[in-house]
């Protein structure tokens, strides 16, 4: 089998815990063969490996019959985050096969736009097809802008912003924390600037822990004249999945050993350690 063909009808083990949602997801060329999910953020250095056991035996495959792992890089919890990445690194490394970085927020954008196209119309069913939710974007007839939210305390949140169109998936801002009442009006000029490069949304849809900025997003809704809406997701490995096999094709296969998680911001000890450096100045 050629490098083409692996990648169009090989297996790929996708793995998320970049936040308290848990997952991971089976496919085959674009086929989702199972999926897994479970909300115990605690708990992920102590469930990681059977749910990945239960999902390959649930194939009839172990893990050195895959051939590529996909894992979300974060950014989101730290802790979190470096569960999924050295799980990831392990096996790869392990059984020599693909090993696949994929931006934690993009899997929740691109999961957000097709739960958006799912609920509406009964037609959409992309896994159950075989194809994947980036070739399902073919079927959309509008811009869509896409926000992405994982909670990151003090009215912070870690999101970006990312563009689904009729061919087209594309990042317009790069992952990082940002303050939310900035970014809402950081949103708002940018979606009703006429000159900027990129084409005005006809829709914009926040996605994922939206709950403690429900009144800023309200507010951005209110403000903003086109459509506007919060659309229900958790993350979920099927669309690190999706991304992950879009990598492969591209190409973009990461070393186990250089692979470096996305944290974007200091973990609470860093930034203790460095406030008492500073004291002792």
């Amino acid at each position: 089998m050629n490098n083409d063909q692996t990648i169009l009808q090989g297996t790929l083990l996708a793995i998320d815990t970049s936040t308290s949602s848990m997952s991971v997801a089976l496919t085959n060329g674009g086929e989702l063969l199972g999926e897994l999910n479970s909300n115990a953020e605690r708990n992920h250095s102590i469930h990681l490996l059977p749910h990945i056991q239960q999902v390959l035996a649930s194939a009839g495959l172990h893990s050195r019959d895959v051939d590529a792992f996909a894992v979300g890089v974060g950014p989101g919890s730290y802790t979190g985050v470096r569960i999924g990445v050295t799980v990831a690194k392990t096996l790869a490394w392990t059984h020599h096969k693909v090993l696949l970085a994929v931006s934690s927020l993009e899997a929740l954008a691109l999961g957000g736009v097709h739960t958006m196209m799912e609920s509406q119309s009964n037609t959409v069913k992309v896994h159950t097809l075989g194809a994947s939710a980036l070739a399902q974007l073919d079927e959309l007839q509008e811009t869509v802008w896409v926000v992405p939210m994982f909670e990151a305390r003090r009215g912070q949140a870690f999101t970006a912003l990312y563009e689904a169109a009729n061919h087209k998936w594309s990042c317009l801002a790069t992952d990082g924390i940002r303050l939310m009442s900035n970014w809402s009006d950081e949103l708002l000029e940018r979606a009703m600037d006429m000159n900027g490069m990129a084409e005005r949304p006809d829709r914009i849809i926040f996605t994922g822990e939206t709950g403690l900025h429900e009144a800023t997003i309200k507010q951005f809704c209110e403000s903003w004249s086109g459509r506007a809406e919060i659309v229900h997701h958790e993350m979920r490995a099927r669309y690190t999945a999706d991304l992950g096999r879009q990598h492969w094709k591209n190409g973009h296969i990461q070393e186990p050993h250089g692979l470096i998680p996305n944290y974007t911001q200091l973990t609470e000890a860093e930034v203790k350690w460095q406030a008492q450096a500073q004291e002792g100045k």
